[in-house]
């Protein structure tokens, strides 16, 4: 790993030099520790490890920031369920073992990966997902979408789609239950486009979370050209995610990945009817400059967004660092308990206490 460099913002051209010599030698197929298939199937060396549901629950500890005078650990029980039998998708349910559940929050999650690494079972994301439905509480359905590039873009989207139509089934058993869609990374570029297709099906959202959302384009940003030897995320890696996950023959400037093309094809009305929205950036995370051009198309087609873009070091630490955790935790457990019963005409304090 690289330290980070110095910014190229600068017309410095030994600066512009350096970095492209850096671009050029790095191999990011070995940074990410994978293989192109002939067949175009990808072979994923050193995955995280995939955990498998614990439908007897496991102890989850809880926040101490978030969890305030509750519980230091929670038992949470997690299943899988199929979501489409012909594409092979399932969502992973995380549910905390409390004395009554009927109101408990559902948090639709997409876990990150570059729309190419990871599944809900892994590790990482296992674990983020449990730990919020402990913090919360709530219920998460973590959802195993399919990957690039044995399935490019839109799948990651279609499978969505589907488990938006999941919701909206157990939203219709389960009358009053706040719902939220979350997204990690590549996740909450499927959250948004989710969280869309839910408004427009008729679904109440009481929130939509957007953790560091994965986007690019063809036109380097600041933020992006500084982040060649990015310590995380690197340019020659990022690029190469997108080669593998963008549809065969289309660049960085397709609505799937520049965030201006995407809101091109959303009107300003569609955009109004989104839930309270809470964006999470971090100082050093390559996308950010494209992070704020969302913020700043829902903030102007009159979406409450609480935009929190300044969280320290780089791309996806809460998965790395226990602080930055804590830090995340935090802050997703204080907006859905906000959100998750505004409008009700309860008392906040009487709604916690039915969860």
């Amino acid at each position: 790993m690289f330290a980070p460099p110095p910014c190229l913002a600068s017309n410095d051209i030994s600066i512009h030099a350096r970095a492209g010599n850096l671009y050029k030698a790095m191999d990011p197929y070995k940074y990410l520790n994978i293989r192109l298939n002939p067949d175009g199937s990808l072979t994923r060396n050193g995955e995280a490890k995939l955990l498998p549901p614990c439908p007897s629950g496991e102890p989850i500890a809880v926040t101490a920031a978030a969890g305030a005078d509750g519980p230091a650990h929670r038992i949470v029980h997690s299943n899988d369920a199929p979501l489409n039998d012909a594409t092979g998708t399932s969502v992973r349910l995380f549910v905390p073992g409390i004395c009554d559940g009927s109101r408990l929050p559902l948090i639709l999650y997409f876990h990150g990966g570059g729309y190419v690494l990871f599944r809900a079972a892994s590790e990482p994301f296992h674990n983020t997902a449990a730990t919020i439905a402990a913090t919360v509480p709530a219920a998460v359905a973590s959802v195993d979408y399919r990957l690039a590039p044995e399935h490019r873009l839109p799948a990651a989207f279609d499978d969505a789609a589907d488990a938006v139509r999941w919701v909206r089934s157990y939203a219709a058993g389960s009358p009053g239950r706040p719902i939220f869609i979350m997204g990690s990374h590549s996740g909450a570029s499927i959250a948004f486009r989710a969280a869309l297709a839910a408004v427009d099906q008729g679904v109440e959202l009481r929130g939509l979370i957007l953790n560091q959302a994965h986007h690019s384009g063809v036109e380097r940003t600041a933020a992006e050209q500084a982040s060649v030897d990015d310590r995380v995320l690197p340019l020659p890696a990022n690029d190469l995610l997108w080669e593998l996950a963008l549809p065969v023959g289309a660049d960085r400037d397709h609505e799937y990945c520049n965030p201006d093309a995407m809101l091109a094809g959303v009107s300003a009305a569609r955009l109004r009817r989104l839930p309270p929205c809470l964006v999470l950036g971090r100082k050093k995370d390559p996308p950010r400059d494209r992070q704020r051009v969302l913020v700043a198309a829902l903030r102007e087609a009159g979406v409450h967004v609480e935009a929190k873009m300044d969280g320290a070091g780089f791309h996806a630490m809460e998965l790395f660092k226990d602080n930055c955790a804590a830090e995340f935790n935090a802050q997703v457990a204080d907006f859905v308990r906000r959100h998750a019963h505004a409008g009700d005409g309860v008392d906040e304090h009487v709604a916690r206490s039915r969860l």
